[in-house]
């Protein structure tokens, strides 16, 4: 029995950082999403975690695309035994291409080992517009889209801020529409899931922890009809948004939201004022916060992580995250951390 169990166990302490994934990776290597578009000159984000029972010497590059360039190019790095560290590196010249997707990638070297890690990023930034939310995509030809593919099908995310709301537009690429009004079995529906937090906040281990994240789902009622919830807000204990709540009480009437379906895509535009998220997060040119998502997909790819798409480690993975809702359908494993990186600019040209 202790040498079928050995093997599982390596394998989940591995998958925690607490042990290498292999001799020849004593760290673990992603980058970050830029927060304005590269010919903005933003900082390139690598986060560096040691993966060994001991102290960790080396350093880190960033190789960037043909014609780019940075002001540093290696970085040094000590960690002792578990430690994550962020090493920034800043963009002097880079281009900004339409489709918003940058080849980059990290290399660590030391302890006898080259570790390599190849994302392809995205600036991930809101520029300043207020659009009309009805469920037509055509005020959003200036926002600075996201995108990714889980299952083989497309998501694509754009985002804005003003004065006084954040606003988003999610396109689901999707063969079947499924509202609350016509729930599948287990009673499952359609539905976004977003999470948005300061920018140092930290998601609770346990379920005494205080949340740090205004939380929100947003829930086709009809094929031109949404309705808006307030899941959390900072301070719920973590434990509470375990259950799952009813979620009529939770109706959060001051949020703009419409749905639209046109053949396979579902879109949902809404927007969020900001004086409920006032004394955690301020709307201006150049502030950062995070934001992540999922959408629930539950007759078709389940549910779509943005933590996933934007390469979080498998550590990373926090049930204490997300809210349980009634009409999720959650796969084995908990979903990823909310807190990923995203900045406010003037403008994506």
């Amino acid at each position: 029995m202790a040498g079928r169990l050995l093997p599982l166990l390596f394998a989940l302490l591995a998958a925690c950082g607490a042990l290498p994934l292999s001799a020849a990776e004593p760290v673990a290597l992603r980058i970050d999403s830029l927060l304005v578009t590269p010919s903005h000159t933003p900082s390139a984000v690598v986060h560096v975690k040691n993966l060994t029972a001991s102290v960790y010497e080396g350093t880190v590059r960033l190789i960037v695309p043909p014609g780019w360039s940075l002001e540093t190019e290696e970085h040094g790095v000590s960690l002792a035994p578990g430690e994550t560290a962020r090493q920034s590196f800043m963009i002097q010249r880079g281009t900004t291409v339409e489709e918003n997707s940058y080849p980059l990638e990290a290399v660590a070297t030391g302890e006898g080992a080259t570790v390599r890690r190849q994302q392809n990023i995205v600036a991930a930034a809101a520029p300043y517009f207020k659009p009309s939310i009805d469920g037509n995509p055509g005020d959003w030809a200036d926002a600075i889209s996201v995108s990714w593919t889980a299952g083989g099908r497309a998501t694509k995310v754009g985002t804005y801020w003003n004065r006084k709301q954040f606003a988003l537009l999610i396109a689901v690429d999707e063969d079947r529409f499924v509202p609350a009004t016509t729930p599948i079995d287990n009673g499952a529906f359609d539905a976004v899931q977003l999470a948005i937090s300061p920018q140092e906040a930290r998601t609770g281990q346990s379920d005494d922890d205080k949340t740090s994240r205004y939380e929100f789902l947003l829930v086709p009622t009809g094929p031109a009809s949404g309705r808006c919830y307030l899941l959390a807000t900072p301070g719920l204990k973590c434990g509470e948004t375990q259950s799952a709540r009813p979620l009529e009480p939770l109706v959060y009437a001051d949020a703009e939201i419409a749905v639209r379906r046109e053949k396979t895509t579902t879109y949902y535009e809404c927007a969020f004022p900001w004086k409920l998220m006032r004394e955690d997060i301020r709307a201006g040119e150049g502030r950062e916060f995070c934001l992540s998502l999922l959408v629930h997909d539950p007759d078709g790819v389940g549910i779509r992580d943005w933590g996933e798409a934007v390469g979080l480690w498998p550590c990373q993975r926090n049930r204490l995250a997300w809210s349980r809702w009634p009409g999720a359908r959650w796969a084995d494993q908990p979903p990823f951390d909310n807190k990923t990186p995203w900045g406010m600019c003037s403008s994506k040209y």
